[in-house]
């Protein structure tokens, strides 16, 4: 029994290494060829693209209004608060109107005394101007007699004073009256400005709007040029940015533009282009006004302006760019090899990236994976001209 045991496990290993023997690998494998890789690609075309800029900026009521006192007083009411809208002309605030009333009645007299005081100057010039005459008359007559020695020269000259104070009163009298209009226009200055400061005790909204904020009370005093009220009108509203001169050159006045509010497309009109720029950031402000009803005040709001239109611009899918090390490069087709190009790169217009340089109309490139491919690597291409469109 044992010695068939031994004879069995003689067989097995006989039987293994003969299975080894036929199974055993060549030790000069022929090399297969390696499968080349799939690419992507499309012709490279000409286009003519209108590129558009996309900017952000907050959205501004179209007016505002920091309102203040020309004058200094006490707050007497407090007509309105924040939030209330009001209408063009209504009243505010006022102050307390006692000293200004005093001083409008003040002017008015000393107009009217003065326009009383030129007319009796008139009628005096009148009777000065007579008597000088006479007495004039009267000095001649004297004189006259005088040479015939019937008249002491004490009469002749006290005649002659009198004729020198009637003509002083005349010169008095019509320097009055030829200076009247000017003192009367001065007067009247000064009563104008009294009512005028009347008015000023009461502070009106300068246009129809809301009520942003009040920041004083009844009882405070308040000095010009304290801001005490501020009014918005929020009927527009106004997209204020700042962009480069090249987006600038391409915009005019009135022009349309989309404005982009809460994933909501709302038109817009370009109402204001600063045309030189800022010294300080060299850029040009725009603001382009929406509806009021479109939005909300403070919202953020993007608004898409156009660069002037590219001709015949070569142009490729972002997809066909590699950057690597700082650098741009696109993968040409030549034949079957990939040839890494570098090239220089403009304005991205949409899924297109405008080639500057190093790139020709009717070349062939890769438009799509191109992180992982070489240069000089053996590709099969499968065209796609759709992918070189706009």
């Amino acid at each position: 029994m044992k010695k068939a045991t031994q004879r069995n496990l003689l067989i097995a290993l006989a039987g293994l290494a003969l299975l080894l023997v036929l199974t055993k690998p060549d030790r000069s494998p022929e090399l297969g060829e390696p499968v080349p890789a799939r690419v992507l690609v499309a012709t490279v075309l000409n286009h003519d693209l209108l590129p558009q800029q996309t900017v952000s900026g907050h959205l501004a009521p179209m007016r505002r209004a920091l309102l203040h006192f020309e004058l200094s007083g006490l707050v007497r009411e407090r007509l309105v608060e924040p939030g209330q809208a009001v209408e063009a002309g209504a009243m505010l605030l006022t102050l307390h109107e006692d000293d200004y009333r005093d001083a409008l009645a003040r002017a008015e007299a000393q107009f009217e005394l003065e326009r009383s005081n030129i007319d009796k100057d008139r009628e005096l010039l009148g009777l000065a101007r007579r008597n000088h005459a006479l007495q004039k008359d009267e000095v001649a007559r004297l004189e006259k007699l005088g040479q015939d020695s019937l008249i002491s020269k004490s009469r002749l000259d006290e005649s002659r004073i009198k004729l020198l104070t009637l003509q002083s009163e005349v010169a008095r009298l019509k320097n009055s009256t030829d200076t009247a209009a000017s003192r009367l226009r001065l007067l009247e200055a000064q009563r104008n400005r009294a009512a005028r400061d009347l008015q000023r005790a009461g502070l009106a909204a300068p246009f129809a709007g809301i009520v942003n904020s009040v920041h004083v009370e009844v009882g405070d005093y308040v000095t010009p040029n304290q801001e005490v009220v501020e009014i918005i009108d929020i009927s527009g509203l106004d997209l204020y940015v700042e962009v480069r001169g090249e987006l600038a050159e391409a915009l005019s006045l009135g022009q349309s533009l989309t404005v982009m509010v809460d994933q909501r497309q709302v038109e817009g009109v370009l109402v204001a282009l600063q045309v030189d720029p800022d010294p300080e950031t060299f850029t040009h402000a725009l603001r382009i006004r929406i509806p009021g009803d479109a939005a909300r005040s403070g919202s953020v709001a993007r608004v898409r302006l156009p660069l002037r239109q590219l001709q015949q611009a070569v142009a490729v899918p972002s997809t066909a760019i590699l950057q690597d090390d700082g650098n741009v490069y696109v993968f040409r087709l030549d034949g079957e090899v990939l040839l890494r190009t570098p090239v220089t790169t403009g304005t991205h217009v949409g899924e297109l990236v405008v080639i500057t340089a190093g790139l020709a109309g009717g070349e062939r490139v890769v438009v799509r994976d191109v992180a992982a491919l070489s240069d000089g690597m053996r590709v099969t291409a499968v065209q796609d001209d759709r992918t070189a469109g706009p």
